[in-house]
């Protein structure tokens, strides 16, 4: 491999860069430190580039489920994007094993936000640091007519405990504006009501306003610890009454403003109708108003009050805001892996770099292509096997109306 460089390509960021992959081996070229993340879509390995002595993160994409086309689009998003200030930066470096497409990218060791909101979320100043921060970075997109597609809590990662640096991640489903798309495994909690009332494999054109409703999701959870509703649908009752709300004046026939929006200011309310309007030609294709905002407040009372009165009555809406491969019992159940192949949850890199990468090379991620598919199918059906008693567990505890998720986290760093 070449050397390790976070240069951006040259040439037009609407033209994708197909390149010849250099077929590599893991072990030879990378001491492996830790998996950070795991799911469908692959691994998330902190590495060690021996070469450079760089410490980054590899996303390796299983071959089965990524077409070569969608791995050079992500990474060219990535790399181009990447000089933004709070977009994640990522290294010139793509190349393939037997079974994986893979380039890298730095790590982000506090995580995404899913693991950093809590209950009752993060707090206004922290919300409103986040707010603006993943308002550039949106902006920085929509100014190269791109649309991110895909903007939740998984895909905001952390890099300062105050919250003073976070960047956007995983540019998979990134398409330019206009471009019809098929809808697929949208993630629901976050997605635009537009997009819900597609039927799946239909099309749907990729708009910037998309961007702008699942902006105004994320902010929301983090002022609230909890999401406005499971789906943007007519058979949601939290969204039904939302839409009652948003569609009143509040004069004639004044309308009960849904719970979780009581703990907001009027400013605060004003902002999330406009970011979640629920018509789309309606709904600000950008995030400059943001700015009229910010110097508002937001919350009504502070987070401590909320705990006294041990959190806002959510119907079981806050622990939704997780995504599969986010969930604490898959958390749990991966670390119970880990621990049975003698791999601690803490880097140790003098002690475990050896077992670590005997593990890996002898898991999927393996140099043998002929075994490859065999333990893709494996791991597939223990896959459905843990969804099917994940789903059993969160029907039992929430009874929720829809919240099947249909999409899990691609980021870099769990």
């Amino acid at each position: 491999m070449g050397s390790v460089s976070r240069r951006g390509i040259g040439g037009s960021i609407h033209r994708v860069r197909e390149f010849e992959l250099e077929k590599v081996n893991l072990a030879e070229e990378f001491d492996i430190l830790q998996i950070v993340g795991e799911g469908w879509f692959g691994k998330i390995l902190l590495a060690e580039h021996r070469a450079t002595d760089t410490e980054m993160v590899l996303k390796a994409l299983p071959k089965p489920y990524t077409a070569l086309r969608d791995f050079y689009r992500e990474f060219h998003y990535s790399l181009h994007l990447g000089a933004h200030r709070n977009i994640i930066s990522t290294y010139d470096v793509a190349f393939e094993t037997a079974g994986f497409y893979v380039f890298s990218q730095e790590y982000a060791p506090l995580g995404d936000l899913t693991s950093n909101v809590s209950e009752t979320g993060i707090g206004e100043l922290h919300s409103k640091r986040v707010a603006k921060q993943l308002a550039s970075a949106l902006e920085h997109l929509h100014a190269r007519d791109l649309v991110h597609r895909d903007v939740k809590l998984d895909n905001v990662l952390v890099l300062k405990s105050d919250f003073s640096r976070v960047k956007l991640c995983d540019f998979g489903e990134t398409r330019r504006a206009g471009t019809l798309v098929r809808r697929r495994n949208e993630w629901l909690p976050y997605s635009p009501p537009e997009v819900l009332v597609t039927n799946t494999d239909e099309t749907y054109k990729a708009e910037t306003s998309h961007d702008v409703w699942q902006f105004g999701i994320v902010i929301f959870v983090c002022l609230t610890g909890c999401l406005p509703w499971q789906k943007a649908g007519s058979d949601d009752p939290r969204y039904v009454r939302y839409l009652h709300w948003h569609g009143s004046n509040g004069v004639l026939m004044p309308v009960r403003r849904p719970k979780l929006f009581k703990i907001l200011t009027s400013r605060a309310q004003r902002m999330f109708r406009k970011f979640l309007e629920p018509r789309a030609d309606k709904r600000p294709g950008g995030l400059a108003d943001l700015t009229r905002f910010l110097e508002d407040r937001w919350l009504t009372r502070t987070s401590l009050d909320r705990q006294a009165d041990n959190g806002v009555d959510d119907d079981g809406l806050c622990p939704s805001m997780y995504s599969f491969h986010s969930s604490v019992e898959e958390k749990n159940q991966l670390l119970f892996t880990l621990t049975q192949y003698g791999i601690e949850t803490t880097v140790d890199r003098s002690a475990k770099k050896d077992r670590i990468r005997d593990w890996i090379q002898s898991s999927v991620i393996t140099e043998a292509p002929e075994e490859d598919e065999e333990e893709d199918d494996v791991e597939e059906e223990e896959r459905q096997k843990e969804r099917k008693a994940l789903e059993g567990k969160r029907e039992n505890r929430q009874k929720p109306e829809d919240v099947t998720p249909t999409n899990t986290s691609r980021s870099a760093s769990h």
